[in-house]
């Protein structure tokens, strides 16, 4: 099963199309247009990245436990959940690229910082899936797959919450 299909990149296409309707969705809280894209972005990264961490943890779990099964079970679940991954963090992406260019008036160290880290890594991965040099693909995944750069969009993110949400 590829997500990426022909039938599949319409949907994204719709999905991005969808995202400020989405924003402009009413709550309670009468929040602007611009603060519901940012919490549309966390809230999709979250998800898109948790998926594949969770299946990667996933997938390690019978190799340590041993006779319960095998990776080979897994293999043919990676390439959708990478499709998912790829596919949420791009909406997500983009969602906090808008929301970003929507309140620049507010900008501050916090806010570019996360900009500049999101664009990395976003950057990182279109480079790790359309490069198809040898060199490259190591620099994809020595970019990318960085734990302090995922630790520094975290903290990122948490500290962009704090300094801009009024409890």
């Amino acid at each position: 099963m590829h997500i990426f299909s022909k039938k599949s990149i319409g949907i994204v296409a719709i999905l991005l199309f969808c995202i400020p309707s989405i924003a402009y969705a009413d709550n309670e809280r009468n929040n602007s247009v611009a603060v519901n894209l940012g919490w549309i972005s966390i809230w999709v990264g979250i998800i898109a990245n948790l998926s594949l961490v969770i299946f990667k943890i996933a997938k390690k779990i019978p190799t340590i436990v041993g006779s319960i099964g095998s990776v080979s079970n897994f293999a043919p679940f990676y390439k959708p959940v990478l499709d998912l991954h790829i596919m949420l963090n791009s909406i997500g992406f983009f969602a906090g690229i808008i929301h970003g260019i929507m309140l620049v008036r507010g900008l501050d160290h916090i806010s570019l910082s996360l900009a500049i880290v999101m664009t990395f890594s976003m950057a990182s991965g279109i480079v790790l899936r359309c490069t198809s040099g040898k060199n490259l693909k190591i620099f994809g995944r020595l970019a990318h797959g960085q734990f302090i750069l995922a630790v520094l969009l975290v903290v990122l993110v948490v500290l962009h919450i704090l300094t801009h949400v009024k409890f």
